[in-house]
């Protein structure tokens, strides 16, 4: 499990200044039992943040995440976009800070079967690493060898607006990587023109040297539709889910704003698309998706609404929904208490299937008392 926090927890001490956050890493027993736990951060006046973690094939967990000011952790330099590749003993290999003039923010991260690690996110960088771009925000991929070498980089030019990189995910059928993330949609990416007049959504498809494969988008006119997550299945399935205020692929929503899940298949075309909305003015926001071996996508994340009838039991419920290959809603788990907030991050599974959710809380539930202003969360699910 993996996050941030202002206080000191787990039996760590805290590193940045008292309002300052701090990275918390632990790792669990399949029973929650800790493990290990560790905590690190900055001495500068200034926070550090971490907003998604991978772990390859040979078991190292990699956090990306963003820097304001010089990271006290082996090796980096200047504030920016943070990577840092931990062992799972625990203990930190490296840690790698883009430093720029812009603000440079990482959101993705992913590696390869031969231990290579790809990060992405959006810079206001239009000159980095000899790669150029003309948006106010550009996005990024930067490729890293397994001791934390740069090997390239590369800026999406948006054609002077914006785009923001938020996911990047191995495929290995075709060992392509998928970025998706969202742009202004006045703008072109790679020559094609978003759906949209607001703000939509692209997914693209590079080679591993970062030669383009394909382009597409999600969106329409006169709203907004954000992806938030990604997973790729084994079969080479891409999901994207995130939110959208306005009806998509002739679906019209239920909400305010509400969930999208839609799959296209290893060539970039749409499978299907679905919509899931608690009614009237309630949101419904997804963090978390993943797709398993039987073809299964889950979607886990947070709603003030009702999700199919199913009455929601606090201010904003926690959301785990799992759907099959055709897009099928098989069920719908929901986590909360009277009167608090549950807000759902990340999802991840073990070899046997089982499932385990994190997220956050300002409440007790579930029999477990609040210790702080926000507790962090884990939920297992067989």
């Amino acid at each position: 499990m993996v996050g941030t926090t202002t206080g000191s927890i787990l039996g760590q001490t805290k590193i940045s200044p008292t309002s300052e956050n701090d990275i918390l890493i632990a790792k669990f027993k399949p029973d929650g039992q800790l493990i290990w736990a560790k905590q690190t951060g900055s001495t500068v006046t200034s926070s550090t943040y971490v907003e998604l973690s991978h772990i390859d094939i040979f078991g190292n967990l990699y956090l990306i995440g963003s820097a304001n000011t010089p990271f006290n952790e082996l090796g980096s330099i200047g504030a920016g976009s943070l990577l840092i590749k931990v062992n799972s003993s625990g203990v930190i290999l490296w840690t790698r800070v883009v430093p720029t003039g812009g603000e440079t923010l990482g959101y993705g991260v992913t590696s390869d079967p031969w231990g290579n690690v790809y990060i992405t996110g959006n810079t206001e960088e239009q000159l980095l690493n000899g790669q150029s771009a003309t948006g106010a925000r550009n996005t990024f991929i930067f490729k890293y060898n397994p001791v934390g070498d740069l090997v390239w980089t590369k800026l999406f030019d948006s054609t002077g607006i914006n785009s923001y990189g938020q996911n990047i995910q191995y495929e290995a059928t075709t060992q392509s990587l998928i970025v998706s993330g969202q742009i202004s949609a006045t703008a072109q990416l790679f020559n094609k023109t978003p759906p949209g007049n607001v703000t939509d959504s692209y997914i693209v498809a590079f080679e591993l040297n970062g030669n383009l494969r394909w382009v597409q988008f999600l969106g329409g006119t006169g709203i907004t539709t954000q992806i938030r997550t990604m997973s790729v299945d084994q079969k080479g399935s891409i999901y994207v889910a995130g939110d959208t205020n306005g009806n998509l692929e002739g679906i019209t929503k239920s909400g305010t704003t509400v969930q999208f899940l839609t799959r296209f298949n290893v060539f970039g075309e749409k499978v299907w698309t679905k919509l899931l909305g608690g009614g009237g003015s309630s949101v419904t926001m997804v963090n978390g998706l993943y797709s398993d071996n039987s073809g299964h996508v889950y979607a886990f994340g947070g709603t003030n609404g009702n999700l199919f009838g199913i009455s929601k039991l606090g201010n904003n419920d926690a959301y785990l929904t799992k759907y099959d290959a055709n897009g099928n809603l098989e069920w719908i788990r929901l986590s909360g208490n009277t009167s608090i907030d549950l807000t759902g991050r990340g999802i991840s599974s073990d070899r046997f299937g089982v499932l385990y959710v994190t997220g956050y809380t300002s409440g007790s539930f579930d029999g477990q008392n609040k210790l702080g202003t926000y507790d962090a969360f884990l939920i297992k699910y067989e």
